[in-house]
């Protein structure tokens, strides 16, 4: 697999919040469906136990080489993958998420471990320490200091900042500040947002934020040629909208309030809105930014877009995204890897994994099908009667999905050479999956899967601040 880009709720783990969104009337229309689970199979120890599970895949990825109150990140996927010890910035800022939100004393101080090792990869990031974030970092040997965060250096060079690699840290480092009020959270969060400002704000029309930034062989820093991202454009206008709150409503150094920049994200992803779709484009493409890339759409702008606006007039994008981009993986689709008589209905990543020539075409993203179950909670919660239940509904079936795949999928894997129990941790997809934008996704654990799987069945909007729709 090459991986160039990062990129429960019937149970007594959501506690309060899932009596104000699901009360148990709500929940029984809802299961009166025969297409979806039973109470009986839904009940809340066995949503408890693939929680579990689930945390439990995460601790042991985050203990591979280190353990206790050692500084560190996580490796991103299981060895397998072939990307050795490489922990992606994304997958980490996700971790910490499902950490915070799962609350134990244990979760909480791990999601500040991985704090501190984002603080410390930014304070120490190779060749630049600016206030960006690396694609990614290596975690299999201690630097100099005796933090597990080295550069990914050969043979993969991990050292582009993407802007959605940079929000989703900041939004990571900012709910660790709003959870514990330490100021280092809130300086890193501040500094990785100044150096999105200064290196992406762009002015051509439609506004928002550049792509980011590449190192070129002469370990320089220079643009990169990506246009702009529909995606990292709804990350950063979520995070700075954070800092704007933390902040008491201040100002980035150039002088523009958290605010107004916040403002010219969301103009840029409000741009990219086709209402005949009804979904949101990928972006800008070229070097001018202005033309719209219409090919192909992806899942994440349709889902995010809801979680960071709640917005109820571009809430038909969730829609799209389930009648489009929601195929049945099985062992009679071209390049499947499943066996037997396994079926997986979830989502995939883009049009363009629907179309692929070279991986099997109907493998589902348990990572994207994740997103879309948080979408249609946060959803749940400002809509009333059919439209509620049929929302509970199709989220209920999407989990059932990313609990049989955790308990079925991945066999055999490891971490540091260390054994991973099959029903331990998400996979990235159930098939080799094809994004169209030049990497693939395949059937290594992952703990970005995993990490949203954790955030979606825990009732968790990692957009909004304090994590609640």
């Amino acid at each position: 697999m090459s991986t160039l880009s990062r990129r429960k709720f019937f149970s007594c783990s959501l506690g309060a919040a899932a009596a104000s969104v699901a009360p148990a009337s709500l929940l029984q229309s809802a299961y009166a469906s025969a297409s979806i689970p039973t109470p009986e199979s839904l009940n809340a120890n066995a949503y408890q136990r693939a929680i579990h599970a689930a945390i439990e895949f995460q601790n042991q990825m985050m203990d591979a080489y280190a353990t206790g109150k050692t500084v560190r990140l996580i490796q991103s996927y299981a060895d397998q993958s072939g990307l050795e010890s490489t922990a992606f910035t994304y997958d980490n800022a996700v971790s910490i998420h499902a950490y915070l939100l799962h609350g134990s004393a244990d979760s909480q101080a791990r999601a500040e471990i991985l704090g501190q090792g984002l603080i410390y990869a930014q304070a120490n990031n190779f060749p630049f320490n600016d206030g960006r974030f690396a694609q990614a970092y290596f975690v299999n040997a201690p630097s100099s200091d005796g933090v597990f965060v080295t550069p990914a250096a050969f043979p993969f060079f991990f050292y582009t900042s993407a802007v959605g690699d940079q929000a989703w840290a900041g939004m990571a480092l900012a709910q660790l500040f709003k959870r514990t009020r330490h100021a280092a959270y809130l300086t890193a969060a501040l500094n990785v947002g100044n150096w999105i400002v200064n290196n992406t704000y762009s002015t051509l029309a439609p506004g928002g934020y550049s792509f980011g930034t590449n190192i070129n062989q002469f370990n320089q820093s220079v643009p990169s040629g990506n246009g702009k991202s529909t995606e990292h454009n709804i990350d950063t206008y979520a995070f700075f909208t954070m800092l704007d709150a933390l902040t008491d409503h201040g100002s980035a150094t150039n002088g523009m309030t958290w605010s107004a920049l916040a403002a010219h994200a969301l103009g840029f992803v409000i741009a990219m809105w086709n209402p005949s779709g009804p979904f949101f484009w990928t972006g800008t493409a070229g070097a001018d930014s202005s033309a719209i890339n219409f090919y192909p759409i992806p899942e994440d702008c349709q889902t995010w877009s809801y979680l960071a606006m709640l917005n109820s007039h571009y809430a038909a994008s969730i829609d799209w995204a389930l009648k489009n981009l929601q195929p049945t993986d099985s062992a009679s689709s071209p390049q499947s890897s499943l066996t037997g008589s396994e079926t997986f209905t979830g989502m995939t990543f883009d049009t363009a994994s629907l179309n692929t020539g070279f991986a099997d075409l109907n493998a589902v993203w348990l990572e994207g099908t994740a997103h879309t179950v948080a979408a249609l909670i946060a959803r749940t919660q400002s809509e009333v009667g059919k439209a509620r239940v049929m929302d509970w509904q199709a989220a209920l079936r999407l989990v059932n999905t990313c609990d049989t795949a955790q308990a079925e999928l991945g066999a055999n894997q490891t971490v540091n050479g260390i054994p991973i129990a099959l029903g331990s941790g998400l996979i990235a997809a159930t098939s080799l999956l094809d994004t169209g934008f030049g990497y693939t996704y395949g059937t290594s654990k992952h703990i970005g899967a995993t990490g949203w799987y954790l955030v979606a069945t825990q009732g968790g909007n990692p957009f909004q601040l304090g994590y609640s729709s």
